[in-house]
């Protein structure tokens, strides 16, 4: 049985006994509430309804990323060593600084999590490139651990291997692995801080880090970056030097509080403090670069090869410039046939879908929009299936479209991140459920 097989053979177990199941997910659901699962504070939501994926489909999803890593990487040498092409880019100076001061490693985005939309047998487009303070592994390692002690897979054949990615444990390898880069030795840190601006990360997935880390023999913080002092050496907190940061607060955010962090930023500038989190992958997180690399004109760098597979891969993306009358009226003319998307934004903030408005509406985010650092995108047919839903005490299979993570670490994947929802935009901010994901191998009918 393939991916697909398996998710028919769970519809068919639950629609034999969905009292049981119904039963069943009351418990998984409690699970969740008492888990540190959490987003603002409140408990994920989730459906009860496992996703699969067999060792073939992740071996063609890797073929696929290793050809869009070289792309990347190549953008990101360009980027360090052409003016010219900086330019293009929407960066400030103060940006622009950070993103080409030294990490102290060689790979420009180790951590990252590539959002697709893939519908098995029916291709692939990437939907967005988060490599600057990307989230969501505990949310799948809370889940995985649920559904898997679950009745959901009693349905799997026993001689069906069934495996789940651990993307929590595989981040903690790749930091301190990229800390040994940094140092050139195999000396471990004694001490870690977790970092973003109070009030502003997942606090929750941050302490399961820092257990992690601790049980590992690391002391470690989780730490506000304004608070960080600096002597020309050691970044310090509360006078306890910090031999390694985790970045989790957003360039955006950095960028917008820059007098308030000048010590962790000049710390990382001279090179004095290991953060995995480097700005450099900024270049790959703005949305702007789907753009780019679709405009031959900024593309004489990749090979004819790479350029069709952005032109196969990547949705169809325009900067959305000031004065650019041609795309204004194509975007109103077939507004069912775009979007508006923010360079830097997350959690689907300030994204306008055309079909989710009438034209009057759509208008008025046409000009909004227009020079206020937006790409006009075509809009992707989300791929759908039906899932388990259950509300109050009925159970039963509604139609959602879905979107797909994959957690990079080194460019390998090393977590899945399912997302569902009935809306055009799949985000925490609209409609946003959770699945988790298994992987599949040797199941025979």
């Amino acid at each position: 049985m393939d991916a697909e097989e398996l998710l028919s053979k769970f519809r068919e177990d639950v629609e034999s006994r969905p009292n049981e199941f119904l039963e069943d997910y009351r418990k998984v659901k409690k699970q969740v509430e008492d888990s540190s699962a959490r987003y603002l504070g409140d408990p994920i939501d989730f459906l009860y309804q496992p996703m699969f994926f067999s060792l073939e489909d992740l071996a063609w999803i890797d073929g696929i990323l290793a050809q869009l890593t070289e792309i990347l990487t190549k953008t990101v040498e360009k980027y360090r060593t052409d003016e010219a092409f900086r330019q293009i880019f929407p960066f400030s100076q103060r940006t622009e600084e950070l993103i080409l001061a030294d990490p102290g490693y060689e790979n420009p985005f180790p951590v990252a999590r590539f959002d697709i939309f893939y519908d098995y047998d029916e291709g692939l487009k990437f939907c967005e490139f988060n490599t600057d303070g990307s989230a969501g592994m505990n949310e799948a390692r809370v889940l995985q651990n649920a559904i898997y002690r679950s009745r959901a897979l009693e349905f799997i054949p026993d001689d069906c291997d069934v495996d789940y990615y651990t993307p929590m444990e595989n981040l903690i390898d790749t930091i301190i692995d990229i800390y040994h880069e940094f140092t050139g030795e195999e000396e471990d840190p004694e001490t870690v801080a977790i970092v973003d601006f109070e009030g502003e990360g997942i606090n929750s997935e941050f302490q399961e880090y820092k257990n992690r880390f601790e049980n590992r023999g690391y002391q470690t913080l989780i730490w506000d970056p304004r608070k960080f002092e600096y002597d020309g050496k050691d970044l310090l907190a509360d006078s306890r030097r910090i031999d390694l940061v985790y970045r989790r607060a957003t360039t955006r955010k950095v960028i917008e509080r820059y007098e308030e962090v000048e010590p962790f930023l000049e710390a990382y500038r001279d090179g004095n403090v290991c953060v995995v989190g480097g700005f450099t992958s900024q270049i790959v997180h703005n949305k702007a670069l789907f753009a780019i690399l679709q405009e031959r004109a900024y593309t004489d760098f990749l090979t004819e090869e790479e350029r069709e597979f952005v032109e196969e891969y990547f949705p169809l993306s325009r900067l959305f410039h000031d004065g650019d009358s041609s795309l204004k009226e194509k975007l109103i003319e077939e507004k069912d046939r775009f979007l508006l998307k923010p360079f830097d934004k997350f959690a689907g903030h300030g994204v306008y879908v055309g079909e989710d408005f009438e034209l009057e509406e759509w208008k008025e985010k046409v000009e909004e929009t227009q020079g206020e650092n937006y790409i006009a995108q075509e809009f992707c047919d989300v791929p759908e299936k039906e899932f388990l839903y259950v509300n109050d005490d009925e159970i039963g299979f509604e139609k959602f479209g879905f979107l797909i993570g994959l957690f990079l670490y080194e460019h390998e994947i090393n977590g899945l991140y399912t997302r569902v929802g009935r809306e055009n935009v799949i985000a925490s901010l609209v409609e946003c459920f959770t699945l988790p994901n298994f992987l599949v191998e040797n199941c025979e009918e």
